[in-house]
């Protein structure tokens, strides 16, 4: 199998080498301003929000209300993962492209996203099977990628992501214990560096409140078979799990450098975590 740090037979990124540009979103004037997200927004009963740069985590939790009204007022899921997105985007810290990640009967797309760079590079890794954004769903962990100029881990997908101007990523897992697993993710372009603490407390706070939405919403859409794709998410999890406790008992390490291990095996391997995870397991017991 092919190492996936010198995969040659996936296309590279075609077009303009400089980064895709996606539409700025209006301010309170009409007017995208330089960060393309606005500086005042209207929640659902009307009233204008000001962003307050000086104080994210009171917009935060402002953003946490707005989840919450959308639960109440039981939106269609499209409408209620879109606003997701919009609200990541203008209370995290740094973010220049949001995006959500689904993980449904093994399928994954991006079901809602602020702008083309930010499903595209989502695309990159569902056509690989694997990637920060997948990752993070199956596992439930926090990915982040602090310089895609270096790439440790997603060789590829950081160099798909340096050549259109993000410079780091960060992916949320979203706790679920229904039939889709889901994954937060957050592209910054900015010069300031990777996200700080700050912003990824706020990126995984808010990724727990939007799972709520998100689960609120798949129920009032009727989701279908929750229970077998509960099972197997569930199982899929407990493998990853269980293969890390082998991995920390054989060779004498954390569980976050267990991680590393698989998902570099599954990096080199071009397969999914879930497969080199029951590889592992299935070694151990023969």
């Amino acid at each position: 199998m092919t190492d996936h740090s010198s995969n040659s037979d996936r296309p590279e990124a075609t077009g303009n080498a400089d980064r895709i540009k996606t539409p700025g979103r209006p301010n309170s004037a009409g007017n995208p301003n330089s960060a393309g997200r606005p500086d005042s927004a209207a929640d659902s009963t009307g009233e204008a929000v000001t962003a307050d740069s000086a104080c994210p985590m009171g917009c935060a939790v402002h953003a946490y209300v707005e989840l919450a009204k959308i639960i109440l007022n039981e939106q269609p899921l499209g409408v209620v993962l879109r606003r997701i997105a919009e609200l990541a985007a203008e209370i995290i810290p740094g973010a220049d492209d949001v995006s959500v990640t689904l993980i449904e009967r093994e399928q994954a797309r991006s079901v809602a996203f602020t702008g083309p760079l930010a499903v595209a590079l989502d695309e990159r890794q569902y056509e690989a099977g694997f990637g920060p954004c997948m990752d993070a769903a199956v596992t439930g962990q926090v990915i982040q990628i602090d310089d895609t100029a270096v790439g440790d881990g997603y060789p590829d997908f950081s160099r798909q992501a340096h050549h259109h101007g993000i410079r780091h990523t960060l992916s949320i897992g979203m706790p679920t214990n229904q039939s889709i697993a889901g994954a937060l993710n957050i592209y910054g372009g900015g010069s300031s560096g990777p996200f700080d603490q700050t912003a990824r407390d706020i990126a995984t706070t808010f990724a727990g409140y939007a799972a709520i939405a998100l689960l609120n919403a798949t129920l009032y859409a009727g989701a279908t078979d929750e229970v077998a794709q509960m099972r197997q998410a569930m199982a899929s999890r407990a493998s990853i799990e269980q293969a890390k406790g082998i991995l920390m008992r054989d060779r004498r390490c954390t569980a976050d450098e267990a991680f590393i291990i698989l998902r570099e095996k599954a990096s080199r391997s071009n397969r999914k975590l879930r497969a080199i995870a029951q590889d592992i397991i299935d070694e151990a017991v023969a």
